[in-house]
This record gives structure tokens, C-alpha cells and sequence, in this order.
């Protein structure tokens, strides 16, 4: 039969081994949070960054539609007015009138030749749900043509429904300073508000 001195020491044994157990789970305790941490990181930077790309190639996209639309419309006033011209001018010098054919031809070519529309102007739009969840490219531009309202009332109303209105290369720049504050742990939580955009705006600083 074994001695007291014998099972103690075996109990303190025992009792090390546990220590020791219980310190190398709070290491590998520590080691899954912070590869948990850093996942969480990496996921939340490449939302954003798939975000970035999705919205540049949209952005991409409007802009050779609104340079297109702008050709065609260029094209076709230039067309009419120089027929209305030639119609104008040809009628006037026909029918003997004192009127110079040409003024004739211009006047009635005038309309065409200054018609002016809207072309151009897309923005990114970050709704109250903030980024990355309602994020949207605006084409201006088309929906003033559409609408036949001026692009300064379109965007008002964008921004009365809560959104913060962005020039493209500007949000591109906000996306990559979010991006690196989430990498780094200062931001933790998305998605970030359209009001605190605002904010920032408003204190000067970043986002």
C-alpha cells in the first residue's frame, strides 16, 4: 500500500500537469480569438473592397452610356439645324426675299444649334443604411433628361430621403480609408452609416 508521502506527491503532480493544461489552453485560447479577430477583419475588408470594384465597374458603365447618349444627341441637333438651315436659307434665296438667306437659315436653325441637355453627371449615393449595405451609383444625368427636372432637384431629393451624395474618385478614396481602419481594428463594426458620413463631412475629418 502506498504512503501518504507518495500519493501527495503524485497529487502534486497531478496538480502541475493541470496548471500547465489549464495555462496552454488560455494560450491557445488566446491564438483562436485573435485568428478569429484577424478572419473577421479580412472578411469586413473584402466586403468592402468587392464593394469598390462592383461600383467602379457600374460607374464605368454609366459613363460610356452617358458618353454615347451625349454623341447621339450632339449628332442629331447638329443634323436638323443644318437642315433647317439649308431649308431656311434655300427657301429665303428662292422666293427673292430682301433678308440675307443665310440670317433666314440661322434663325430657323437657332433652336437646334443651342440645344443644351444634361449629360455626364454620376454619383454614388450611400443610403441611410450606410456602407456596404445601400450603396447605389446615380445616374443624374439621365434621370434629369427623363424627368425633364433640373439635376440640382434630383439630387435634393436624393438627399432628403437620406443620402450622402459622392463624386465617384470620392468614394473610392472613402472605401479605401475604411478598408484600412478595418485592417488595422480601429473600425470594428459595419456597415457605417450615411449619417456618420455626414458627420465626418461636416467635422472635417475623415471617415
Amino acid at each position: 500500500m502506498e504512503s501518504v508521502t507518495v500519493c501527495r506527491q503524485r497529487l502534486e503532480a497531478l496538480r502541475c500537469r493541470v496548471r500547465t493544461q489549464v495555462k496552454a489552453l488560455g494560450v491557445l485560447k488566446t491564438a483562436f480569438a485573435k485568428e478569429a479577430e484577424h478572419l473577421r477583419r479580412h472578411d469586413q475588408a473584402q466586403r468592402l473592397r468587392d464593394l469598390r470594384s462592383q461600383i467602379m465597374r457600374e460607374v464605368k458603365h454609366v459613363q460610356r452610356m452617358e458618353s454615347e447618349a451625349a454623341y447621339a444627341f450632339e449628332m442629331g441637333t447638329f443634323i436638323t439645324g443644318l437642315m433647317k438651315f439649308s431649308v431656311g436659307a434655300l427657301g429665303a434665296a428662292a422666293a427673292g426675299r430682301p433678308e440675307s438667306p443665310l440670317l433666314v437659315g440661322a434663325r430657323l436653325a437657332k433652336d437646334d444649334f443651342e440645344r443644351r441637355e444634361p449629360y455626364g453627371t454620376v454619383l454614388v449615393a450611400v443610403g441611410p443604411g450606410g456602407i456596404p449595405d445601400e450603396v447605389n451609383v446615380v445616374p443624374v444625368s439621365r434621370w434629369a433628361r427623363e424627368s425633364g427636372r433640373p439635376e440640382a432637384e434630383i439630387e435634393a431629393a436624393l438627399k432628403a430621403q437620406g443620402c450622402v451624395l459622392m463624386q465617384p474618385q470620392t468614394f473610392y478614396r472613402v472605401m479605401e480609408g475604411l478598408e484600412d481602419k478595418v485592417v488595422a481594428g480601429v473600425l470594428r463594426t459595419l456597415p457605417v452609416a450615411a449619417a456618420r458620413l455626414i458627420q465626418k463631412s461636416a467635422d472635417g475629418g475623415s471617415t
